[in-house]
């Protein structure tokens, strides 16, 4: 009596291997089961780097010293008394008329208009680059920056030269006293600027970052 065979698939038969000769597979992991994957990426972690160094701390800047301090208050007040003498040079000029024909004889009445306003606007204009020049210097000292103290001694040379001057020609008091106060106040922010703690404040501005200098600021 003939053995009845089990059709092929039924349990019990055993799996014929696929035509490629490899192993069938139950499925290929997804992105989730590689490795790294479940992690975050490493561009994300840039930002977070750059972030977190930009929030960190900064070292502070030194406060500056009581001689810097009054050399600032000083030029602030250099600034000041220029703006006076700017006012009054510029009153000046504008109602001494017959100053203008004496000195000028020969000249119309058009022509001595014409003077007038040609010396109120240099009068204006060497004014204001004066006072810019005091708070740029004023500034750029309390800040510590190093090129700061030299320049503002250059300045005051040639403050200097310019009071002198003074002397060689024509000698008013409102002259005379306007150039004398702006050069003491120039020569006592000098003094100041040169002692010892300033010198000290100064230079240890040097080691520091500019973000710990515009923070004090």
């Amino acid at each position: 009596m003939k053995k009845s065979t089990a059709p092929a698939g039924q349990s019990g038969s055993p799996a014929k291997p696929s035509s490629s000769g490899k192993p069938a597979s139950s499925g290929k992991p997804g992105p989730a089961g590689r490795p790294g994957s479940s992690g975050k990426p490493a561009s994300a972690a840039r930002p977070a780097r750059a972030a977190a160094a930009r929030t960190a701390p900064v070292e502070p800047a030194p406060a500056p010293p009581r001689s810097v301090v009054i050399a600032v208050r000083l030029m602030y007040a250099g600034a000041v008394a220029t703006a006076i003498g700017l006012m009054i040079s510029v009153i000046a000029v504008a109602t001494d008329l017959n100053g203008l024909r004496a000195s000028h004889p020969q000249a119309t009445l058009a022509h001595l208009h014409g003077y007038q306003h040609a010396l109120i606007a240099i009068a204006i204009m060497s004014g204001l680059i004066e006072i810019a020049l005091w708070l740029v210097m004023a500034r750029a000292n309390r800040a510590g920056a190093k090129w700061a103290r030299m320049a503002a001694s250059v300045l005051f040379v040639f403050g200097t030269w310019n009071f002198a001057s003074h002397f060689i020609g024509k000698i008013t008091i409102g002259n005379i006293a306007y150039s004398a106060v702006t050069w003491l106040v120039g020569l006592a922010a000098i003094v100041f600027l040169w002692q010892r703690t300033s010198s000290e404040y100064f230079a240890a501005q040097i080691g520091l970052g500019p973000d710990s200098r515009r923070r004090r600021n």
